[in-house]
C-alpha cells in the first residue's frame, strides 16, 4: 500500500528515508501508521471465494463476449443470405409466373374454342385523394416494380369468352368457372408437372363437347405426368389406360373392378 493511500501528506513523505520504513523516526508518521493497520484489520482479510468467483465471472464473460461477436457476424451472414434468396425467389416467380400465364391462355382458348384469359399481379396501394385523406385501391402490376405497395400481393384472372361480352369470372356460369379452373391448373401441371395429379370429378359441370376438348388435354398431360381421375364422365372415360369400379353385389360386399382399356378393344374388335 503507498503511502498516499494511507493518508500521509506531502512534507510527511520528504521525511522518510530511502533505506525503507526503519528510518522513520517521526512520531506523528509512526502514529498514522499504527491507525491505517488498525483500519486495515478492522476491514478484515480479502475472501478466497470472491477471488475466485471475479476469475470465473471475467471467464464467462470473456467467453460470452466472443460469442456475441460470433452471433453478430452470423446475423450479417443470414442477412445477406436471406436478401439472395428473396432475390432468387421474386426472379423465379416472374418468370413461372409469365410461363403459366402463358399456358394458361392457351388452355384457355383450346377449353373454350377461343377467347383470351389473362392473369394479373395486383398490389393493394393507398392512394391520395384531393381533401388530404387516403383510400386503397388495386393497381396492377405486372413488372413487379410497384414501390408503394401495402399488403400482400394477389393474383386477378380475367377472361374473354368467344361471341359473348363477358370479361370476368364473377359473369361465368358454374360450368364455365369450372372449365376456367381446369385450364388454370393445366397451366400449372404444364409448367411444373407433378409427379402425380389426382382429380376429383373435376368434369361434373362439363357438357358432352366440353369433355371432349377436356379428355384430349388429359391425354396431352398424362405424357408428363400421372393422373389418377375420380369420374362419372363417359368421355373422360375413354381416355383412360385402366379403369378402376366399385360394384356392390347381392351380397352387399364392395368389391373391385379394373379394366384395361386396350385389352377391351382387343375384344370388342373380334
Amino acid at each position: 500500500m503507498e503511502l498516499k493511500d494511507a493518508g500521509f501528506e506531502e512534507e510527511d513523505l520528504k521525511k522518510i528515508s530511502p533505506d525503507g520504513y526503519e528510518n522513520i523516526l517521526n512520531e506523528d508518521l509512526k502514529r498514522k501508521i499504527e491507525r491505517t493497520k488498525v483500519r486495515l484489520e478492522e476491514i478484515g482479510g480479502i475472501d478466497p471465494a470472491v477471488v475466485t468467483e471475479y476469475q470465473e465471472t471475467e471467464k464467462r464473460h470473456s467467453f460470452l463476449t466472443k460469442e456475441l461477436e460470433d452471433l453478430k457476424k452470423a446475423s450479417v451472414s443470414l442477412k445477406e443470405l436471406a436478401k439472395e434468396l428473396d432475390q432468387h425467389i421474386k426472379k423465379d416467380f416472374k418468370e413461372g409466373f409469365a410461363k403459366i400465364k402463358e399456358e394458361f391462355n392457351n388452355y384457355f382458348r383450346i377449353i373454350f374454342g377461343g377467347g383470351n384469359a389473362k392473369l394479373q399481379i395486383i398490389r393493394p396501394v393507398r392512394n391520395i385523394i384531393s381533401d388530404g385523406a387516403s383510400k386503397l385501391q388495386k393497381v396492377i402490376d405486372e413488372e413487379g416494380t410497384e414501390t408503394s405497395e401495402e399488403g400482400e400481393e394477389g393474383i386477378e384472372i380475367n377472361v374473354d369468352l368467344p361471341r359473348k361480352r363477358i370479361k370476368g369470372l364473377a359473369m361465368l356460369s358454374g360450368g364455365e368457372r369450372a372449365l376456367a379452373s381446369i385450364a388454370l391448373l393445366f397451366a400449372i401441371s404444364a409448367v411444373n408437372p407433378p409427379p402425380f395429379l389426382i382429380l376429383d370429378e373435376t368434369d361434373a359441370a362439363l357438357d358432352e363437347a366440353n369433355s371432349q376438348r377436356y379428355s384430349a388435354i388429359l391425354k396431352e398431360l398424362s405424357k408428363k405426368t400421372q393422373l389418377i381421375l375420380v369420374t362419372h364422365n363417359r368421355e373422360t372415360m375413354k381416355c383412360a389406360g385402366i379403369l378402376y369400379g366399385v360394384t356392390i353385389g347381392d351380397d352387399g360386399v364392395s368389391k373391385l373392378l379394373s379394366l384395361k382399356l386396350e385389352e377391351a378393344e382387343v375384344y370388342t374388335n373380334r
